[in-house]
């Protein structure tokens, strides 16, 4: 009788274990930003797509795909 208290706290501690590893992982993965860095790195995508093309450090084409990608990624991760 026991013998099985022990198996079963030993699977309850790892089950317990397995659950907290994964959350912490989850969490890790997730970023997290404040209002003011959302602003700022809308800022700074707003302005790379207004003078990149200006300042020529790509080529139109890449600008254009760049730019895009901006857009992108501002709207899927920077919502308001």
């Amino acid at each position: 009788m026991i013998l099985l208290y022990i198996i079963i706290i030993a699977l309850l501690v790892i089950a317990v274990l397995v659950l907290s590893l994964s959350l912490y992982f989850y969490i890790r993965k997730s970023t997290y930003l404040t209002d003011k860095e959302k602003e700022f790195i809308d800022f700074v995508i707003d302005m790379y797509i207004q003078y990149a093309e200006e300042l020529e450090i790509h080529s139109k084409e890449q600008h254009t795909k760049i730019s895009k990608q901006l857009e992108e990624i501002k709207k899927k991760h920077l919502k308001k």
